[in-house]
Protein backbone atom coordinates (compact mmCIF):
# COMPACT_ATOMS: atom_id res chain seq x y z
CA UNK A 1 0.00 0.00 0.00
CA UNK A 2 0.90 3.72 -0.95
CA UNK A 3 0.92 6.18 1.62
CA UNK A 4 0.75 10.04 0.87
CA UNK A 5 1.90 12.28 3.18
CA UNK A 6 2.64 16.31 2.29
CA UNK A 7 4.42 18.61 4.56
CA UNK A 8 1.78 21.59 5.33
CA UNK A 9 4.02 23.54 7.47
CA UNK A 10 7.74 24.03 8.90
CA UNK A 11 10.15 25.76 10.93
CA UNK A 12 13.62 25.37 12.45
CA UNK A 13 12.06 23.51 15.56
CA UNK A 14 8.96 22.70 13.97
CA UNK A 15 6.77 20.26 11.52
CA UNK A 16 3.30 19.96 9.96
CA UNK A 17 2.34 17.00 8.01
CA UNK A 18 -0.92 15.91 6.24
CA UNK A 19 -1.27 12.38 6.23
CA UNK A 20 -2.93 12.28 3.36
CA UNK A 21 -3.42 8.46 3.12
CA UNK A 22 -2.33 7.33 6.35
CA UNK A 23 -4.12 5.28 8.61
CA UNK A 24 -5.83 7.03 12.17
CA UNK A 25 -3.69 4.31 14.01
CA UNK A 26 -0.44 4.31 12.20
CA UNK A 27 -0.36 8.05 12.91
CA UNK A 28 -1.36 7.77 16.28
CA UNK A 29 1.70 4.72 16.71
CA UNK A 30 4.37 7.34 15.18
CA UNK A 31 3.24 9.92 17.33
CA UNK A 32 3.71 7.78 20.56
CA UNK A 33 7.07 6.51 19.25
CA UNK A 34 8.25 10.39 18.77
CA UNK A 35 7.45 10.88 22.70
CA UNK A 36 8.57 7.69 24.16
CA UNK A 37 11.08 5.80 22.27
CA UNK A 38 12.61 8.10 19.66
CA UNK A 39 16.36 8.58 22.36
CA UNK A 40 17.84 11.79 23.37
CA UNK A 41 20.87 12.44 25.11
CA UNK A 42 20.38 14.08 28.87
CA UNK A 43 22.53 14.07 32.40
CA UNK A 44 21.96 10.03 33.32
CA UNK A 45 24.97 10.32 36.38
CA UNK A 46 26.04 13.54 38.62
CA UNK A 47 29.19 13.48 40.75
CA UNK A 48 28.73 15.61 43.38
CA UNK A 49 32.47 16.38 44.59
CA UNK A 50 31.25 20.28 46.77
CA UNK A 51 28.62 21.91 46.93
CA UNK A 52 28.57 24.68 49.27
CA UNK A 53 25.73 26.60 47.21
CA UNK A 54 21.65 26.90 49.30
CA UNK A 55 20.63 23.69 47.04
CA UNK A 56 20.99 20.18 48.17
CA UNK A 57 22.96 17.66 46.13
CA UNK A 58 19.13 16.45 45.19
CA UNK A 59 17.85 19.45 43.72
CA UNK A 60 20.84 20.47 42.33
CA UNK A 61 21.48 17.60 40.21
CA UNK A 62 17.70 17.49 39.41
CA UNK A 63 17.92 20.72 37.81
CA UNK A 64 21.08 19.95 36.01
CA UNK A 65 19.43 16.53 35.00
CA UNK A 66 16.54 18.63 33.18
CA UNK A 67 18.62 20.58 30.60
CA UNK A 68 18.30 18.89 27.17
CA UNK A 69 21.14 18.30 25.16
CA UNK A 70 22.10 18.43 21.31
CA UNK A 71 21.93 15.05 20.61
CA UNK A 72 24.19 12.74 18.54
CA UNK A 73 22.61 9.83 17.31
CA UNK A 74 24.98 8.77 14.90
CA UNK A 75 28.31 7.75 17.12
CA UNK A 76 26.69 7.01 20.43
CA UNK A 77 24.23 3.94 21.52
CA UNK A 78 22.01 3.44 24.26
CA UNK A 79 23.66 2.56 27.44
CA UNK A 80 21.34 -0.93 27.36
CA UNK A 81 22.68 -1.34 24.40
CA UNK A 82 27.09 -0.96 25.25
CA UNK A 83 29.12 -3.59 26.50
CA UNK A 84 31.55 -1.53 28.53
CA UNK A 85 29.65 -2.79 31.60
CA UNK A 86 30.04 0.62 33.56
CA UNK A 87 28.29 2.84 35.51
CA UNK A 88 29.28 5.39 33.99
CA UNK A 89 29.61 4.70 30.32
CA UNK A 90 32.26 4.63 28.27
CA UNK A 91 33.61 6.91 24.66
CA UNK A 92 30.97 4.74 22.86
CA UNK A 93 27.48 5.50 25.00
CA UNK A 94 28.38 8.41 27.66
CA UNK A 95 29.83 12.42 26.95
CA UNK A 96 31.38 14.15 30.31
CA UNK A 97 31.08 16.95 31.26
CA UNK A 98 32.38 19.15 34.24
CA UNK A 99 31.14 21.93 36.16
CA UNK A 100 33.38 23.85 38.67
CA UNK A 101 31.74 27.56 39.70
CA UNK A 102 32.90 29.79 42.63
CA UNK A 103 31.25 33.37 43.78
CA UNK A 104 34.14 35.62 45.20
CA UNK A 105 33.16 39.24 46.16
CA UNK A 106 29.49 39.33 44.62
CA UNK A 107 26.56 36.68 43.91
CA UNK A 108 27.60 34.73 40.83
CA UNK A 109 24.53 33.29 38.95
CA UNK A 110 25.92 29.59 37.61
CA UNK A 111 23.79 29.37 33.63
CA UNK A 112 23.83 26.15 31.44
CA UNK A 113 27.04 27.67 29.64
CA UNK A 114 29.58 27.45 32.56
CA UNK A 115 29.35 23.51 31.96
CA UNK A 116 32.45 22.28 30.00
CA UNK A 117 32.97 19.42 27.83
CA UNK A 118 35.84 16.90 29.04
CA UNK A 119 35.07 14.18 26.82
CA UNK A 120 33.32 13.17 23.74
CA UNK A 121 31.34 14.43 20.74
CA UNK A 122 31.70 18.40 20.26
CA UNK A 123 27.97 18.52 18.91
CA UNK A 124 26.54 16.96 22.18
CA UNK A 125 26.12 20.78 24.31
CA UNK A 126 23.02 22.11 26.00
CA UNK A 127 20.27 23.33 23.83
CA UNK A 128 21.02 26.90 25.43
CA UNK A 129 23.37 28.66 27.55
CA UNK A 130 20.51 30.43 29.15
CA UNK A 131 19.58 27.49 31.78
CA UNK A 132 19.75 28.97 35.43
CA UNK A 133 21.01 26.32 37.68
CA UNK A 134 21.53 28.28 41.06
CA UNK A 135 22.97 31.43 42.12
CA UNK A 136 26.14 31.22 44.51
CA UNK A 137 26.52 33.97 47.77
CA UNK A 138 30.08 35.06 48.10
CA UNK A 139 32.04 32.08 49.25
CA UNK A 140 30.09 29.41 47.78
CA UNK A 141 30.91 26.74 44.98
CA UNK A 142 29.78 24.09 43.12
CA UNK A 143 31.51 21.37 41.69
CA UNK A 144 30.41 18.03 39.84
CA UNK A 145 31.11 15.43 36.45
CA UNK A 146 28.58 14.51 34.74
CA UNK A 147 27.54 11.89 32.43
CA UNK A 148 25.21 12.77 29.44
CA UNK A 149 23.67 9.38 27.93
CA UNK A 150 21.09 8.81 25.45
CA UNK A 151 17.68 7.57 27.14
CA UNK A 152 13.86 7.34 26.12
CA UNK A 153 10.95 9.32 27.21
CA UNK A 154 9.40 6.02 28.34
CA UNK A 155 11.98 6.06 31.22
CA UNK A 156 11.87 9.62 32.00
CA UNK A 157 10.49 12.59 30.29
CA UNK A 158 13.83 14.72 30.53
CA UNK A 159 14.58 12.31 27.46
CA UNK A 160 11.44 13.41 25.50
CA UNK A 161 12.49 14.75 22.11
CA UNK A 162 9.57 17.08 22.14
CA UNK A 163 5.84 17.09 21.59
CA UNK A 164 3.26 15.63 18.65
CA UNK A 165 0.24 16.06 18.51
CA UNK A 166 -2.49 13.85 16.04
CA UNK A 167 -5.55 15.97 14.69
CA UNK A 168 -8.10 16.66 12.25
CA UNK A 169 -8.31 20.57 10.65
CA UNK A 170 -10.59 21.27 8.15
CA UNK A 171 -11.16 17.51 6.89
CA UNK A 172 -7.52 17.04 7.01
CA UNK A 173 -5.28 14.81 9.44
CA UNK A 174 -2.45 16.58 10.61
CA UNK A 175 0.53 15.47 12.67
CA UNK A 176 2.30 18.11 14.26
CA UNK A 177 5.95 17.48 15.56
CA UNK A 178 7.98 20.58 17.82
CA UNK A 179 11.27 19.86 19.10
CA UNK A 180 12.76 20.58 22.45
CA UNK A 181 16.27 21.25 20.54
CA UNK A 182 17.75 18.43 20.79
CA UNK A 183 17.22 16.69 17.43
CA UNK A 184 15.22 18.15 14.67
CA UNK A 185 11.87 17.51 13.81
CA UNK A 186 12.82 16.10 10.50
CA UNK A 187 15.29 13.65 12.43
CA UNK A 188 12.68 12.87 14.92
CA UNK A 189 10.34 11.79 12.71
CA UNK A 190 12.46 9.70 10.52
CA UNK A 191 13.58 8.16 13.87
CA UNK A 192 10.38 7.29 14.71
CA UNK A 193 9.12 5.71 11.54
CA UNK A 194 12.70 3.13 11.89
CA UNK A 195 11.60 2.06 14.98
CA UNK A 196 8.20 2.18 13.62
CA UNK A 197 9.15 -0.31 11.23
CA UNK A 198 11.66 -2.16 13.16
CA UNK A 199 8.48 -2.95 15.49
CA UNK A 200 6.80 -4.63 12.60
CA UNK A 201 9.20 -6.39 11.40
CA UNK A 202 9.79 -8.01 14.67
CA UNK A 203 6.20 -8.47 15.06
CA UNK A 204 6.35 -10.13 11.28
CA UNK A 205 8.95 -12.37 12.17
CA UNK A 206 7.90 -13.67 15.74
CA UNK A 207 4.14 -14.49 13.97
CA UNK A 208 6.01 -16.47 11.23
CA UNK A 209 7.71 -18.03 13.88
CA UNK A 210 4.33 -18.92 16.02
CA UNK A 211 2.30 -19.66 12.93
CA UNK A 212 4.61 -21.16 11.08
CA UNK A 213 5.71 -23.90 13.18
CA UNK A 214 2.31 -24.62 14.63
CA UNK A 215 3.25 -23.50 18.02
CA UNK A 216 1.64 -21.22 20.25
CA UNK A 217 -1.00 -21.44 23.20
CA UNK A 218 -3.95 -22.64 23.25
Amino acid sequence: MHYQVRIAGEGENWLRLELVSVPLSMGNAIRRLIINEVPTMAVEEALVIENTSILTNEVLTHRISLIPFVTDLDNYVLPEECDCGSNLGCDRCSVRFSLRCAATNEVLTVYSSDLVRESGSEVVRPTSGEFQIVKLAPGQNVELELYVRLGKGKKHAKWQPGIATLYEEDGRRVLYVESFGQLPPRRILLEAVKIFEENVTELENSLEKVIGSGGGEG
